[in-house]
């Protein structure tokens, strides 16, 4: 009888063990067949030029289509050499009724040459507004060139 018990036993564990190498393999970490490629996402640089008088402002728009990632803008040029900044703001952008709301960010005093401000907006319409923030004198027009980096 115990013989008997010891290889029912055995044929058990051998059965057990028999199912175990054909089932691990499937468990495995292999890569699917089926996955979907990354996505791409592409920096886009926008440059924009203009002038403004004293207690003027201009905007540029633009568009965000990859949300969550970084956004830069600056002055890249500014002259005359006496205007040492200008203001410049980044809001959203309501095309139904052309206005530019400075709801995400802001800086009085942009200088040429370093970032004037960052962000991280959701995808959308956007507005750059480049403004007057008291280094104008009257008489004076102000020549720019302002780039935004987005996503």
């Amino acid at each position: 009888m115990k013989q008997r018990h010891r290889i029912r036993r055995r044929v058990w564990i051998l059965a057990i063990g028999l199912l175990q190498a054909l089932w691990l393999p499937g468990c495995g970490s292999e890569a699917s067949s089926d996955t979907e490629p990354a996505t791409v996402v592409t920096l886009v640089t926008e440059n924009f030029n203009g002038s403004i008088e004293q207690n003027g402002s201009r905007v540029h728009t633009f568009t965000v289509t990859n949300a969550g990632y970084s956004l830069l803008a600056g002055l890249t040029s500014l002259s005359p050499s006496s205007i040492t900044a200008l203001g410049l703001g980044i809001g959203s952008w309501d095309s139904s009724t052309s206005t530019c709301s400075l709801n995400v960010s802001q800086n009085n005093t942009a200088r040429s040459g370093s970032t004037g401000l960052s962000a991280t907006p959701g995808s959308g319409d956007y507005c750059l507004r480049v403004y007057d923030g008291g280094n104008i004198p009257a008489g004076v027009t102000a020549s720019y060139t302002v780039q935004i980096q987005h996503y």
